[in-house]
């Protein structure tokens, strides 16, 4: 048990390695194994209820439970429902990281350090809530996802059309950019050429670091070599200062969403990533945070099984610059 007694819980869907999930202890609701065995939100509903009252029976009666946005995945939605079920038992702090994947991971993960820091759970949920409001996932679906339906920024369109465009990707091989934050999912540019996406993804990040100052990324992939290389070779740039965390592989769950052959980039401002959780108000029941006064520079952090005194994560493959 770490040294707090707030329990963490999440879904594969966060994209971090098991054996790091194993040394922050966070309780994995297997809710891709449940989707697919039973096929409905009910039965996933009923998984998560499950592991919070388990661990509530235990004493564990403080949960902070982080997933991916709801346009993103389901397991949200879930989540909040059995939050509600089980108040009765246990104070479950569902924290919506407005995004997915390694966006999803790089939320659980400060709120890992947050906890073996000693903080509170109440200060830990709100930095939590505080840096889901900075992470972006930027992914390159491989065209057979289907990952443009589920865009919340699209002009309405009749169902010929969007039949039309879909059946025109699957031929043409074209692949479009997307940007998941804040819980929107948006088209950025759209080609055939990969090289041509992956330039526009680095300029997106650019541009973000632009305005926001030095960022902290790590790289997504799906067992394609080819396309991470391709996304990786823009990122070595000194248009703007970035570190590289690391690469995660996707998980099954997350393949299934973005496809097989999908690469992409989750990251944050330096600032917001590493702000330490003192310096941030007390709002663990808002999900949109205050701003909050300029972060600290980050160090080492002790007292994470397993935290790495560089900023690399467990787990996580080399790659990229630094």
């Amino acid at each position: 048990m770490g040294q707090t007694d707030f329990a963490l819980v999440c879904d594969a869907g966060c994209d971090l390695p098991s054996l790091y999930l194993e040394r922050t202890e966070a309780t994995v609701v297997p809710s891709a194994a449940v989707t697919d065995a039973e096929g409905g939100t009910a039965a996933l509903t009923w998984e998560f209820e499950k592991t919070y009252r388990a661990l509530a029976a235990r004493g564990r009666t403080q949960i902070a439970s982080v997933h991916s946005a709801r346009a993103f995945s389901a397991e949200l939605a879930c989540a909040e429902a059995a939050a509600a079920a089980c108040a009765d038992v246990a104070d479950v702090q569902v924290i919506d990281s407005g995004s997915g994947s390694a966006a999803t991971g790089m939320v659980l993960f400060r709120l890992a350090c947050h906890r073996a820091d000693g903080v509170s759970f109440e200060r830990s949920v709100a930095a939590a809530r505080e840096l889901a409001r900075h992470v972006r996932l930027l992914v390159i679906p491989d065209p057979s996802a289907h990952f443009s339906r589920r865009r919340t920024q699209r002009r309405r369109r009749g169902l010929l059309n969007r039949a039309t465009s879909s059946l025109r990707v699957r031929i043409s091989g074209e692949r479009g950019l997307y940007l998941v934050t804040r819980g929107e999912i948006t088209q950025l540019a759209r080609a055939t050429d990969l090289s041509e996406l992956t330039g526009r993804l680095a300029h997106a990040m650019s541009a973000v670091a632009a305005t926001e100052g030095e960022l902290v990324y790590a790289t997504l992939e799906t067992g394609d070599q080819r396309a991470l290389r391709v996304m990786e070779k823009p990122l070595d740039t000194n248009e703007f200062e970035a570190r590289h965390l690391g690469t995660l592989r996707a998980t099954h769950a997350v393949e299934t969403i973005i496809g097989t052959g999908a690469v992409g980039v989750a990251f944050a401002p330096s600032r917001d990533y590493w702000r330490a959780a003192d310096d941030l108000p007390i709002t663990a029941a808002v999900p949109e945070a205050p701003d909050a006064p300029p972060g600290t520079t980050p160090g080492p952090r002790p007292g994470l099984p397993g935290h790495p005194t560089e900023t690399r994560a467990p787990g996580a493959h080399e790659g990229g610059r630094s």
